[in-house]
């Protein structure tokens, strides 16, 4: 019986003893692409760079949403291939320190300020919620025009 108890006991030490452990939360920068032509239907191949940062955060995905990481600093930058066509983003930004939980501590929630970008594929960038939270929602547009004949495969 003593070893039962014994048994018992080392069991409910070693179940509480482990560590609770919940990943932070993540704001992501939401972006959506879209054809600045409405009869357009092509979806483009996106690839994305950090610059500065030393990641691929998209490898020739075809979509037309996709997330990316801010960097605690002032701005954060990327190199966009669409269907090939290099452009850059360049978003700025106010970062907000925030306590998530005991479990899973603190993380970054941001507000865009500005951003700015090259021409080469993108037309223009639409600002659709400039806070970029924890509750991943759209934050921008990009409207992309057109292929140039001289790209076309």
């Amino acid at each position: 019986m003593k070893r039962i108890a014994s048994f018992i006991i080392l069991i409910i030490a070693i179940v509480a003893c482990e560590d609770i452990y919940e990943a932070p939360p993540q704001a992501l920068l939401e972006v959506n692409v879209q054809n600045s032509n409405p009869n357009a239907t092509r979806v483009p191949k996106v690839s994305v760079y950090g610059v500065e940062q030393d990641s691929i955060w998209i490898y020739q995905e075809q979509t037309q949403n996709f997330r990316l990481p801010l960097r605690p600093h002032e701005y954060s930058s990327f190199v966009l291939l669409l269907d090939s066509i290099a452009d850059t983003l360049t978003v700025h930004h106010e970062t907000i320190f925030k306590y998530g939980s005991l479990e899973s501590g603190f993380y970054n929630e941001h507000w865009i300020n500005e951003i700015e970008n090259t021409f080469h594929r993108i037309d223009s960038v639409v600002v659709v919620d400039s806070a970029v939270t924890k509750n991943w929602h759209e934050n921008i547009k990009l409207y992309i025009g057109p292929i140039p004949a001289s790209n076309i495969n």
